[in-house]
């Protein structure tokens, strides 16, 4: 179990999910994971941000999709962001890269700085300029964020987009004849992106929390009234596997245990 209050500039830090049905998302990732929930104001009315907690360490969080976004029948989704030294920096030089604005920078009370960006790609992330609140306090410990993926057919355009706008490096590995793409912040392994992204799902980025059994894990999900986009498979040369899984309003996540 890693404590963490402090994040660098191009680590993943934190992610929430917006969705169409609090209560019964609330239920569902509680159930799966044990999380515990803490409703925050979000400075907007009565609307509230639902934090979630392994015992006392803040992992990730949710809230009400906005009326816009329902109406253009966005569905529900996770969403991470990444740490960056100067928000508005980061949108500016994410601009120069092909990229595209989707929310210009705005303070998150005394918490932060954020927007969200689209790669040339059309998968979005957001970033954050911390405050007061660095982001998730908490890593390598069941119901804690532990890989994030980006499902992409565009590799190409993906990857010049990620290397120049947070100065990552990528290596090409070889899984047991399997081709993925890992990105990397210096010497340390942050993220990946495989050559052929899973059909059913967008361009979009892939957050994975570590469990303690892939495989049951995929079974109570189904029971609570998720779904399999993929099954437990193992990761080849590793005693782990992964899986990606739907909550019942449909956003995808992935899951990664023994």
């Amino acid at each position: 179990m890693t404590a963490k209050n402090k994040y660098s500039p191009g680590e993943f830090c934190w992610t929430d999910l917006g969705t169409t049905n609090v209560v019964a998302a609330k239920k569902f990732y509680q159930s799966l994971f044990g999380w515990k929930v803490t409703d925050v104001p979000m400075g907007m009315g009565d609307a509230k941000y639902s934090m979630f907690s392994v015992g006392s360490k803040k992992v990730c969080a949710l809230y009400s999709l906005p009326a816009e976004k329902r109406k253009s029948k966005i569905p529900p989704f996770w969403l991470p962001y990444i740490s960056v030294k100067s928000v508005d920096a980061t949108v500016r030089k994410a601009k120069t890269a092909l990229g595209e604005a989707c929310m210009p920078p705005m303070n998150i009370l005394d918490s932060g700085r954020m927007a969200i960006v689209q790669d040339p790609s059309n998968a979005v992330i957001a970033l954050w300029q911390a405050k007061t609140y660095a982001g998730a306090e908490l890593t390598d410990k069941p119901g804690a964020v532990c890989w994030h993926d980006l499902n992409t057919s565009n590799t190409a355009a993906a990857s010049k987009f990620y290397t120049k706008v947070f100065g990552w490096t990528m290596e090409d590995k070889d899984f047991g004849g399997h081709d993925y793409h890992l990105f990397k912040l210096g010497s340390d392994e942050v993220c990946g992106m495989c050559p052929m992204p899973h059909p059913k799902l967008p361009p979009c980025w892939l957050t994975h929390w570590e469990v303690e059994k892939c495989a049951k894990t995929v079974t109570k999900a189904k029971r609570l009234g998720g779904g399999a986009l993929m099954p437990a498979t193992q990761i080849a040369g590793m005693d782990m596997s992964f899986a990606v899984l739907t909550d019942p309003q449909g956003a995808a996540f992935g899951i990664i245990g023994a």
